[in-house]
C-alpha cells in the first residue's frame, strides 16, 4: 500500500477562515468513558434514503484547484439540518435518533458522541484538489472506495461527480464511514445526491458568484422521482454505495469485509483507494485508525490522508501517524500545503 499525505502548515498556531470551511477541531468539551463508543453497524443506502427530508436547502462550495480552475460541490446547509432535526423533535412518530444536541452547540467535537462530521473541514477541501491534482493515478484503477470520518464526504462526492460523466463498465464501490448514523443521514447522503445532481445538471445555477448577497437559498424537493432516478442512475453505472455508524473497531473491520472474522485481508474485499481527512486530531484514536488502514486497504491500494501538521490543543500531529507508519514499513510521501490566505 502507499499514500499521499497533505497537510498544511499552521500560522503561529491561529486558525484561519476559509470561505464556508471550518479550521482546526476545538478542544473536546467532555470526556465520556470508551465503554460508551457507537458500536459499528452497516447501512443501506435504502434505510439512509427513508430517512430523508422532503427537501434540501444547499450551496455550492467553491474549491480553487489553480488560479483558472475552480472545483465546485454542492452541500447542505446546516441550518437546513437544525431545521430538520427541529421538525424531528416536534414529531413523536418519527422513526429517527432524536436529540443530536450536537447541530445546536458550537461544541466541534464531543469525544465519543460526536466527532464534528456535520462540518466540513479545510482538509477536506485539500484532499479535493489532491484528489483532483491525482486524477489519472486513481480514475482507472480504484474500483472499491473507503472514506473513513467521511463526514460531509466532500472527497467521495467530488469522485463520484466525476465518475458519473463517464461511462465505464468496471464496477465502483463505495463505502462511507462517519461515527454518527445522524451525521451519515442529515448530511453524507443529501450531499451525494445533490453531487449526482450536479453531474447531470439537475441542479438550480450553481456559479458561486450568481447567490452571492442573495438571501434565498436554492432548494431541491427530494421526489420519489428523483430518488428513483438517483439509484437508477448509479446502476446503469455500475456505482454501488454502502454506510458505516460507529467506531473504528475490529468490528467495523469485519462488516466492511462481509462478515469475515478480524483480522481479515481478504484481497477481493480489500480497498483499492482509502481516503481519510482530518482523522488524526486526537493521539488516542490513531492506533485504531491504523488498524482500519492496515486491514481494509489493499497491498496495492492508495491511501490519501489530509490532516494539519499539528493539532494545537487537541495533541493529534501528522509526526505522531509518521512515526507509526514507518515503524511498518508502510510507502509514504507528503505533499505539504503553504498556500493558506
Amino acid at each position: 500500500m502507499s499514500f499521499r499525505f497533505n497537510f498544511d502548515i499552521e500560522t503561529d498556531g491561529e486558525d484561519v477562515e476559509t470561505g464556508g470551511v471550518e479550521t482546526t477541531p476545538s478542544v473536546p468539551v467532555e470526556e465520556t468513558p470508551d465503554s460508551s463508543r457507537i458500536p459499528a453497524q452497516l447501512h443501506s443506502i435504502h434505510e439512509l434514503i427513508s430517512k430523508l427530508p422532503p427537501h434540501i436547502a444547499f450551496s455550492p462550495l467553491a474549491i480553487p484547484l489553480t488560479s483558472s480552475k475552480t472545483i465546485t460541490i454542492p452541500r447542505r446547509e446546516l441550518f437546513d439540518v437544525r431545521m430538520q432535526l427541529m421538525a424531528e423533535d416536534n414529531n413523536p412518530s418519527t422513526d429517527t435518533s432524536q436529540n443530536f444536541s450536537a447541530a445546536f452547540t458550537d461544541e466541534d467535537i464531543r469525544t465519543n458522541t460526536y466527532e464534528g462530521g456535520l462540518k466540513s473541514w479545510e482538509c477536506s477541501s485539500d484532499l479535493v484538489k489532491q484528489l483532483a491534482t491525482d486524477s489519472e493515478v486513481w480514475m482507472n484503477s480504484s474500483h472499491r472506495i473507503l472514506e473513513l470520518g467521511c463526514g460531509t464526504a466532500l472527497p467521495s462526492c467530488y469522485i463520484l461527480q466525476t465518475l458519473l460523466p463517464v461511462s465505464g463498465d468496471q464496477p465502483v464501490h463505495f463505502t462511507l464511514a462517519d461515527y454518527n448514523l445522524d451525521v451519515l443521514r442529515l448530511v453524507t447522503l443529501p450531499n451525494l445526491i445533490l453531487a449526482y445532481l450536479y453531474a447531470t445538471n439537475g441542479l438550480p445555477s450553481m456559479d458561486p458568484s450568481a447567490t452571492e448577497g442573495s438571501e434565498e437559498t436554492p432548494e431541491i424537493e427530494l421526489t420519489s422521482t428523483l430518488i428513483s432516478s438517483f439509484l437508477s442512475t448509479l446502476q446503469t453505472h455500475n456505482i454501488t454505495i454502502s454506510f458505516l455508524s460507529g467506531s473504528w473497531s475490529p468490528a467495523m473491520i469485519s462488516l466492511i469485509h462481509g462478515g469475515l472474522e478480524y483480522p481479515s485481508t481478504a484481497e477481493e474485499t480489500m480497498h483499492s483507494l482509502l481516503l481519510a481527512s482530518e482523522t488524526i486530531y486526537s493521539p488516542s484514536s490513531i492506533p485504531e485508525f491504523v488498524d482500519m488502514i492496515e486491514y481494509t486497504l489493499a497491498s496495492s491500494g492508495k491511501g490519501y490522508i489530509a490532516a494539519k501538521d499539528v493539532y494545537f490543543g487537541v495533541g493529534g500531529s501528522v509526526k505522531d501517524f509518521v512515526d507509526i507508519m514507518e515503524k511498518k514499513k508502510w510507502k509514504w510521501e507528503i505533499d505539504v500545503d503553504t498556500d493558506i490566505d
